[in-house]
């Protein structure tokens, strides 16, 4: 089988999100989809070292190229999971990669990110045909761009195949055809997928990590408070009623066995802080851990029996790797960034107040994430969970 745009034949694919962590881990359909068409697809990934570790082991890639950045700003400390990755595998500086890219003479380029640059990677790496999504002045260094509005009217399933931010990343595969069906891509992937079928997909951990304690046996939660921006932030308050509550009698509801432990995984750059909201809750079950690289967070979730996140990487992590996960929503459009529900034991909590949604980093009426209450949130992750335990044990 084979992808072909106009009437050149794509032997090789390069993808490239060069940021952020929950945007990588999202774009993994766009790998899966590729393959899909293609097995003997050769495909590489571009992305900067802090996020592209996430990417190890996934399934679809044949290779991962490492961007080496000094990244600065008001969030660099807030992103310490993807700061303190760490690797064997060598990053390249801009034109190092470039030497890289070139030696291995990608057929076809698909920008997920299109920022100058990664649109300047990719055309002084020489590849043929890039594909970007942009209106500004970088849409001449590609030979394609696309924008999904200009195909809502040609493919009206591709929303309920590619749905939210899947559908943003998917869409730039638009100038693709499928050679041995003559479809082209939009129609293909409406043909391929039914609705809920094609998700965010990390491949299991090989092992590399820092070990996580885990005993013959153990189940546990993850909860992964904090976030980049303070309007994301479920109230630290409520994270230690959660905390506290989850480990009370509530959870002997999950049928037969041990109630779950908690592991709480500490926001990077608030370790002291967010410490001190779970000081002196029961240590027997309830471990709080410092801040980790990318791998070991995957290690944690892979091994983990249910996952309660805000919108973040850790959140979209927890999805690709199909942990139970239950994303808590602020200002930012779940219909977006959590287009989920239908694809596994998957929930959203978002109170959806009439400001809603927003992209405000700090809001002085901060209402969407206060108001919702710890209550809810133990009842929809004990239901989740003990649901999808439930379905575990019937497998």
């Amino acid at each position: 089988m084979t992808w072909l745009v106009g009437n050149r034949p794509i032997r090789s694919a390069l993808v490239t999100r060069l940021r952020y962590l929950g945007d990588v881990a999202m774009s993994t359909v766009v790998c899966e989809a590729l393959k899909a068409g293609d097995p003997d697809l050769r495909l590489g990934y571009l992305c900067e070292q802090a996020h592209g570790t996430v990417l190890f082991d996934q399934p679809h890639l044949d290779r991962v190229h490492l961007l080496g950045v000094d990244r600065r700003g008001s969030d660099a400390g807030a992103r310490g999971h993807e700061q303190k990755s760490s690797t064997t595998v060598r990053a390249q500086g801009t034109w190092g990669m470039i030497r890289e890219l070139r030696q291995e003479r990608y057929d076809v380029a698909v920008d997920l990110f299109f920022n100058p640059r990664s649109a300047w990677l990719l055309k002084l790496s020489g590849i043929p045909v890039r594909i970007g999504g942009t209106k500004k002045w970088r849409q001449r260094l590609y030979t394609h761009t696309v924008l999904r509005d200009d195909i809502r009217q040609d493919a009206p399933q591709f929303d309920a195949v590619a749905p939210g931010g899947l559908g943003e990343h998917l869409c730039r595969l638009a100038p693709l055809t499928h050679a041995e069906s003559g479809l082209d891509f939009l129609t293909w992937l409406a043909q391929e997928y039914r609705a809920g079928e094609l998700k965010p997909r990390l491949g299991t951990v090989s092992g590399n990590a820092t070990p996580i304690e885990v005993t013959a046996g153990d189940t546990y939660w993850v909860l992964a408070p904090g976030a980049t921006w303070a309007a994301k932030e479920w109230p630290s308050a409520h994270w230690r009623e959660l905390a506290s509550e989850l480990t009370s009698e509530l959870t002997s509801e999950l049928a037969e066995g041990p109630a779950p432990r908690l592991k709480i995984l500490l926001p990077p750059g608030q370790e002291i802080r967010w410490r001190d909201t779970f000081a002196g809750l029961d240590e027997e079950r309830v471990a709080v851990l410092p801040s980790m690289s990318v791998p070991e967070v995957k290690e944690l979730l892979a091994a983990s029996a249910g996952l309660i996140s805000v919108d973040g990487g850790v959140m979209h992590i927890g999805v690709a790797l199909g942990v139970p996960t239950l994303g808590l929503f602020g200002p930012t459009d779940p219909n977006i960034w959590f287009p989920y529900e239908e694809m596994g034991p998957f929930e959203v909590l978002a109170l959806k107040p009439d400001c809603h949604p927003c992209d405000l980093h700090e809001c002085g009426a901060f209402i969407c994430l206060p108001d919702l209450k710890p209550a809810s949130v133990r009842d929809s992750a004990v239901a989740l969970f003990g649901q999808a335990a439930a379905r575990t044990g019937k497998d």
